[in-house]
């Protein structure tokens, strides 16, 4: 099946990136290598300019009803502990003036029913092989944890792990990054 983009990875951004990308009505399909969502989160804030850039998609009010905007931290330094309200970040030009404490396990739920109540389902188990760029399509190559193989037409392809990305490590030689 073709699409707009092709997203290779089903995290935060990866999911992030699909929820805007479907707002504005683009076809997209998401892969992940891994076989489910299932991992210990990395992260535990979602900042405010987060949540106003997902809000025209809609999901905002279900990350702030599943997360806690009242929350403070205790830090511990050299003997000392310093409590610091979470629910008050000091900004006054935003609908979000707090840190959300939303587990990154929670916030991917929320972003993937949301994603799901618009018809598109992660492709769990779908490893990124490779791709080739052509005059108007990308040609990517997907990989099925049974061992199937699928080539799949897409305008864009978006890695979503920075350095560590294998849509960048397979175009890297071909736009000279390092």
């Amino acid at each position: 099946m073709p699409a707009d983009v092709l997203i290779v990875g089903a995290g935060p951004t990866g999911l992030a990136l699909a929820a805007q990308l479907v707002a504005y009505r683009a076809t997209v399909r998401i892969v992940d290598s891994r076989l489910t969502p299932v991992r210990p989160s990395r992260a535990i804030v979602v900042q405010p300019r987060t949540l106003e850039a997902l809000r025209p998609t809609g999901v905002t009010s279900a990350l702030v009803a599943r997360g806690e905007t009242t929350a403070s931290a205790r830090l511990h330094l050299d003997g000392r502990a310093v409590t610091i309200a979470m629910h008050d970040a000091g900004l006054r030009d935003t609908p979000y003036p707090f840190l959300l404490v939303l587990r990154q396990a929670e916030t991917e739920a929320v972003l993937r029913a949301h994603l799901a109540d618009r018809g598109l389902i992660v492709e769990w188990g779908t490893e990124f092989p490779g791709c080739r760029p052509g005059p108007s399509k990308v040609s990517a190559t997907l990989r099925h944890h049974d061992g199937g193989d699928a080539l799949v037409a897409a305008g864009y392809v978006v890695g979503r792990r920075g350095s560590a990305s294998a849509v960048r490590e397979q175009l890297a030689w071909r736009v000279g990054w390092a």
